[in-house]
């Protein structure tokens, strides 16, 4: 019982990542799409990520919600998480000239170094909630009575 309610705390700050990020974006969007502009991506790419990212926060957090879709919501949040820190880690290893944060509110304000801990520390406790409601589900699986 007690290991259920450390791993809901983990995924409701993985919510509460995402919907603060999602929404910083929103909220500021010219910013946001400003930034976006001058990131080292190819503009067929760019253009539909300005639009793409923000709302595809808010929905991997509302999949993070529900117990049914959590599994999914997490698959899709390290998806984001490892994109975004890979981006992070090419920036820190200097294969851009410069590059401008397009991240939301005041995650925009931390250094490169800060930044990529920060997206570090959000993948793994993503990666071991996924392990835990993974084998919370085979565990469920396996030991459901057989219905005729």
């Amino acid at each position: 019982m007690k290991k259920d309610l450390i791993f809901d705390f983990i995924t409701a700050l993985l919510v509460l990542l995402f919907l603060y990020t999602g929404l910083s974006k929103l909220l500021d969007f010219k910013t946001f799409e400003l930034s976006m502009r001058f990131q080292h991506l190819p503009d067929w790419i760019t253009y539909p990520l300005i639009y793409i990212l923000p709302p595809a926060e808010l929905a991997v957090a509302a999949l993070l919600i529900s117990g049914k879709s959590r599994i999914p919501g997490l698959y899709a949040f390290l998806a984001l998480m490892i994109s975004f820190t890979l981006y992070v880690g090419a920036v820190l290893l200097h294969m851009f000239p410069k590059s401008p944060c397009a991240c939301g509110g005041v995650i925009k304000s931390l250094g490169w170094g800060e930044h990529f801990l920060l997206n570090l520390l959000f993948t793994g406790l993503a990666a071991i909630a996924l392990r835990h409601y993974r084998s919370q589900r085979h565990l469920a699986i396996k030991h459901k009575p057989y219905e005729a």
